[in-house]
């Protein structure tokens, strides 16, 4: 809380003071030379004395006006010391024997403790699991636990604030964000931690992770790795079992010779049929175990009718290509090989997509190559740079042509096109695209036909250009994508050293060749979506409606029905954004689904079928047993100090006693003009008018 105190002011000039009597002289001349020899008669020596005496302050206070006077103000403000609580609101808070203390006991004492706290500090209060929410109301249904996240919410708000402490209510478990003592390794407040949760080792069997290709190829066989880490069950045994459409896929009988042993079981499998196959996986559970949520584990699994083959055809050898391939080899729809030019008479056959790098080029303008491409209707992504034949290029008609090209290239940014709609961009794609290094673009006027969708633009730092960098469009049957620019590599060098790995390009990769292969979509109601949710995440969808042109309209209603395993339906509507539509379904349970989209009515009505999966995070099952070290760590770091629950109430003796939690006075200076001052330019007006009306009155102007 800030207390403004305003404890006086001064008189301050750009002139020195001594000019002020000076001022007063010039009134008196000015009243003297007016009525000092005045022989009206219409005058009493008394009128004049007072009219002389008017004219003395308004010319002295005009002349004084003339020196810029200000007054001064020193305003004092008190801040009080800020304590912050935070409470983790993840589910690992009541899954210990505590549980009933956390949810009962914890809050009340909470509570009290923040009561006694106001007067003295100004208290403020956070929950935090998933994500960091202003608020004292706990529910303990968060399936993440982000203890750093908290601390780096409250190092943005309270910036070079008087931060008096920090109070931390946690069973210091954490399944996402960076390691919370280095998200306070810097801290300029001590932390106080609550250590709430059991700390009690208890029998547990329970499958740590699994891991598996999320996407796989019909007809083949696909391994999956499952980790069993078993507690305090030496001499115990299971059996693990994995199931998918009410048959047993594979079962394994697991021996523990120790306590605390971990077991990794590896078996193949085989995708049969085309589709969203879902695997459950169990391990029993054995006498005495207590958490049996950890003991079950869902996974999806796409099961696609084969890779597509990407012909990767270059000018000459260049690092883009190599980027492109790794890419390409990264992901699991897809496999590419790399030709030149030089070497190709025609189109090799048997490819479902082409990349062209700077083909056609200034040495081979390629015509029986674009040629028959045409004619298969090969969907195509070229790739521009300062080899590429831009004439050569405008005759292919893809919907962009580049006209009065000049000489030099131009280093040009990325600037994401908010309102591209074609497939949804991530916000970490969105992110990768913010930072990249520049592309080599070919200098000239670039005209875009109606059929082009642009990702991004070019920009020159932040500003775009309003010219494309990247685009798609459909011209008849046939799919083009343009990167207007050479030089990709390095985005997926800054990927790695922004990172650490490569995943963003390669999705972005991905996303591009993605959309350039699928069939051509016929239907004029068009949707986007993911194919898997975690069960924290809202499910997104975004949809374009074309009528009988081809053009995009919302005026008609979308509807979306979507229905889970169980057969529960749940009926939503798109709202229209821009030219589109979106939906958000908020968060499902985990599960398979189906949904259907429907446009219209009667005869003209329009309809897409889909599926998407919802998979369960489970982390907070996988891990029960409070981490007290973490926390007695992080305030030890801090110069804080750790707490049991039921020391909640020594924490006010504790903050009182802080030599450095202590209110803060801050003093501001206010300068106001005196000519802007209104009650003294009143008085002014007041005196002249005065005057002037005695004048009037007495005969005299």
């Amino acid at each position: 809380m800030i207390n403004p105190t305003i404890p006086g002011f001064q008189l301050i000039s750009g002139y020195p003071l001594w000019f002020a009597p000076l001022c007063l002289l010039f009134g008196a001349g000015v009243a003297l030379v007016l009525y000092y020899k005045n022989t009206s008669e219409d005058f009493s020596r008394s009128l004049v004395i007072f009219l002389s005496v008017l004219r003395f302050l308004s010319a002295s206070l005009i002349a004084f006006l003339l020196l810029s006077p200000m007054i001064k103000t020193i305003s004092r403000t008190t801040e009080l010391p800020a304590v912050i609580i935070g409470v983790d609101n993840s589910r690992s808070m009541v899954l210990g024997a505590d549980s009933l203390f956390q949810q009962d006991q914890l809050p009340l004492m909470l509570s009290k403790l923040r009561e006694e706290l106001k007067g003295r500090f100004e208290v403020y209060n956070y929950t935090f699991g998933q994500q960091v929410t202003e608020s004292e109301t706990t529910d303990y249904r968060d399936e993440l636990s982000d203890i750093a996240s908290f601390f780096s919410e409250i190092n943005a708000r309270f910036y070079n604030r008087n931060v008096g402490a920090v109070v931390l209510v946690s069973d210091g478990i954490y399944n996402a964000g960076k390691d919370p003592l280095y998200a306070v390794r810097d801290a300029a407040y001590p932390v106080y931690t609550i250590n709430a949760g059991d700390t009690t080792v208890k029998r547990d069997l329970l499958i740590q992770r699994v891991n598996y290709n999320r996407t796989v190829f019909k007809g083949n066989r696909f391994p999956v790795e499952v980790v069993v880490q078993a507690r305090e069950a030496g001499g115990m045994s299971a059996e693990l079992k994995v199931t998918s459409e009410g048959a047993e896929a594979y079962s394994t009988k697991l021996d523990f010779s120790s306590d605390n042993q971990v077991r990794t079981v590896s078996f193949t499998t085989e995708a049969r049929e085309a589709g969203i196959k879902k695997f459950r996986i169990t391990v029993d559970v054995v006498e005495g175990e207590v958490n049996k949520a950890n003991n079950v584990r869902e996974i999806f699994i796409e099961v696609k009718e084969g890779k597509q083959k990407i012909a990767i055809v270059g000018n000459a050898p260049h690092p883009d290509l190599a980027a492109l391939e790794r890419a390409i080899g990264n992901g699991n729809n897809f496999e590419a090989d790399i030709f030149y030019v030089d070497n190709l008479k025609t189109a090799p056959s048997g490819y479902n997509l082409f990349i062209l790098h700077q083909v056609p080029s200034l040495t081979n303008a390629a015509i029986s190559l674009t040629t028959a491409l045409a004619g298969q209707k090969v969907p195509v992504l070229f790739v521009l740079g300062s080899q590429s034949d831009i004439p050569a290029f405008n005759r292919l008609k893809t919907g962009l042509s580049l006209i009065g090209q000049g000489k030099s290239g131009n280093e040009v940014l990325p600037v994401f096109n908010k309102e591209f709609t074609l497939f949804v961009t991530p916000e970490h794609i969105a992110s990768l695209l913010a930072t990249v290094p520049p592309l080599l673009s070919p200098f000239a006027q670039y005209q875009q036909s109606n059929a082009v969708n642009v990702l991004a633009y070019q920009g020159i730092g932040s500003l775009s250009s309003g010219m494309p960098l990247i685009l798609f469009s459909q011209i008849a049957e046939t799919r083009y994508g343009i990167i207007a620019g050479e030089g990709i590599w390095k985005w997926r060098m800054h990927d790695y050293q922004m990172h650490g790995n490569h995943i963003a390009y390669d999705e972005f990769t991905g996303k591009l060749l993605q959309y350039l292969s699928a069939e051509t979509d016929r239907n004029r109601l068009k949707l986007t979506w993911r194919n898997t949710y975690a069960e924290n995440e809202s499910i997104e969808f975004n949809a374009l409606l074309l009528n009988e042109s081809g053009e995009m309209i919302n005026d008609p209603e979308i509807g979306l029905t979507i229905t889970g395993e169980d057969e529960k339906v749940y009926d939503f509507v798109f709202s229209t954004m821009n030219e589109g539509y979106y939906l958000n379904a908020g968060n499902l349970p985990p599960g398979l689904y189906r949904f259907t989209a429907t446009a219209g009515s009667g005869t003209d009505q329009l309809r897409r079928d889909g599926s998407f999966t919802v998979t369960a995070l489970n982390l907070e099952d996988v891990n029960t047993i409070a981490n007290h070290r973490l926390l007695n760590a992080i305030a030890a770091q801090t110069g804080g100090k750790s707490l049991k629950p039921e020391e909640t109430g020594e924490l006010l003796p504790l903050l009182n006693s802080r030599e450095d939690a202590k209110p803060v006075i801050y003093s501001r200076k206010h300068f106001t003009d005196l000519i802007s001052f209104i009650p003294l330019l009143a008085l002014i007006i007041l005196v002249l008018g005065t005057e002037w009306f005695m004048r009037r009155f007495n005969g005299s102007y």
